[in-house]
């Protein structure tokens, strides 16, 4: 297993001190939307703000981001999920 690999147990484990009723928030501001299944043995937590697409340039010139999140707040979304362009320049 990875050194940053998260199972259900090693979840559970860190949250059995705690009331059912306390809060969990996420860092950065993401807010939960589900738990997702991904094969038999993976589950995917998502979240309501959308991954944005990072081209390949972007991620050569910025190796040390690894994922940027969109507010739904932003950009002008259509039927499909899509949005305008935003600009993520760093």
């Amino acid at each position: 297993m990875d050194a940053y690999e998260l199972t259900v147990g090693d979840l559970k484990r860190h949250l059995a001190g705690y009331p059912d009723d306390t809060k969990i928030s996420m860092s950065g501001g993401l807010t939960f939307y589900r738990f997702k299944n991904w094969g038999d043995d993976e589950i995917i937590l998502e979240f309501n703000e959308a991954q944005a697409y990072l081209p390949d340039e972007f991620r050569k010139a910025n190796p040390h981001l690894k994922v940027a999140f969109i507010d739904p707040a932003a950009g002008n979304w259509d039927e499909d999920g899509q949005t305008s362009v935003i600009n993520a320049s760093i």
